[in-house]
């Protein structure tokens, strides 16, 4: 009877424990499609910035509240897929939102009369070359 009594004691620990790992095989297959989703729009977002940071110094002579507007198009984008990332992605993201504000800040300044810094514009293009190559790779 005490084995019954112990065996029966036992079912609900072993009830709830089965939940919880149901549960968290459900969280982690909802994150990884969200990863996967989030790295599919990052991707697509991360290659079309490329094309635009590469021009980047040719558009800011030409017409600096252009790429203004542009380069904060392509911030909020990359924004966007931010939530859905894994942390080590999210990382790599902001690292090129962060490229695209120092880019943006540029193109304020020479919209304000000042000259192109060829430095900052030199490595904020590396920058999100850098963190480009690495959302590519994870994604």
């Amino acid at each position: 009877m005490n084995r019954l009594l112990t065996v029966l004691a036992a079912l609900p620990v072993l009830a709830l424990g089965a939940c919880s790992q149901v549960e968290d095989a459900a969280t982690d297959a909802a994150s990884d499609a969200g990863n996967r989703a989030g790295c599919a729009v990052a991707g697509r977002v991360v290659d079309e910035g490329r094309t635009l940071v590469g021009d980047i110094a040719t558009d800011l002579g030409a017409d600096p509240a252009s790429a203004r507007a542009k380069l904060t198009a392509a911030r909020e984008a990359l924004a966007a897929a931010a939530p859905t990332l894994s942390d080590d992605t999210r990382a790599q993201l902001d690292r090129a939102v962060a490229a695209l504000d120092d880019l943006r800040d540029e193109a304020t300044s020479v919209a304000d009369g000042s000259s192109i810094d060829e430095q900052v514009v030199a490595e904020a293009k590396a920058e999100y070359d850098v963190a480009a190559e690495q959302i590519t790779s994870v994604c």
